[in-house]
């Protein structure tokens, strides 16, 4: 890219005027000889001068600057649109969906995931019965509502282990206080005067410690 050096104002306004209709942007070289996009009636004919390419046209933008806007496409028909729509409010009105906005790590999260377990639970439970009842083989529908049972088994007791006073070593919360704590003995080791290669010895070593053994046992203690 370049900028013819002989440019002067008539010349930049024949280029301007001569830009392909859809044009937003073009390319100028200013006065600190950085180059910028600029809507083509923010040129300054005196001051700017208009980046040519190596076909000797101006070096334009025809989209819109920035990220491409997302594409909404529209239903086909009448009857997908209805189902548009029908999905939409379901999704609105979810309380999963709501509790998870509200609070991501809030306990109301963990009551409506085991609810909806319970409702997918019983739902798979129905097509059972009525495999069942016309005689198809149900061995893959008790799998799946097994699947959703050790599900909830685990998440409720997952919340049992924190109501008696446990602590969710995996949580996001649980890692930041530990960061924090790590960066706190960190400083106190520097200025007790302790080198920097020792230091991070201990904290190699350390890490090797904090395996899922010592998570457990670390749970264990808590329960007592």
């Amino acid at each position: 890219m370049s900028a013819a050096k002989s440019q002067t104002r008539d010349d930049k306004r024949r280029i301007l005027a001569s830009l392909p209709p859809e044009t937003k942007r073009v390319q100028v070289i200013g006065t600190d000889g950085r180059q910028h996009y600029k809507r083509p009636e923010d040129v300054d004919v005196d001051t700017d001068q208009i980046a040519l390419g190596a076909d000797g046209k101006p070096v334009i933008m025809r989209g819109r600057p920035g990220r491409k806007p997302k594409v909404h496409l529209q239903p086909v028909s009448s009857g997908v649109q209805e189902v548009v729509e029908a999905r939409d409010e379901h999704v609105a009105s979810s309380p999963l969906l709501g509790a998870a906005k509200v609070n991501p790590e809030g306990e109301e999260v963990l009551n409506e995931i085991i609810a909806a377990m319970a409702e997918e639970a019983a739902a798979v439970e129905f097509e059972r019965l009525e495999a069942e009842r016309h005689g198809t083989p149900t061995s893959n529908i008790s799998a799946k509502r097994a699947r959703i049972l050790k599900g909830m088994a685990d998440t409720y007791l997952k919340r049992r282990d924190k109501g008696e006073g446990g602590v969710d070593m995996d949580s996001p919360a649980f890692e930041a206080v530990m960061g924090f704590m790590f960066e706190t003995i960190q400083g106190v080791m520097k200025d007790s005067g302790m080198r920097k290669e020792h230091i991070e010895t201990v904290f190699a070593k350390l890490s090797k410690v904090l395996d899922d053994s010592w998570k457990a046992e670390a749970q264990a203690r808590m329960k007592k």
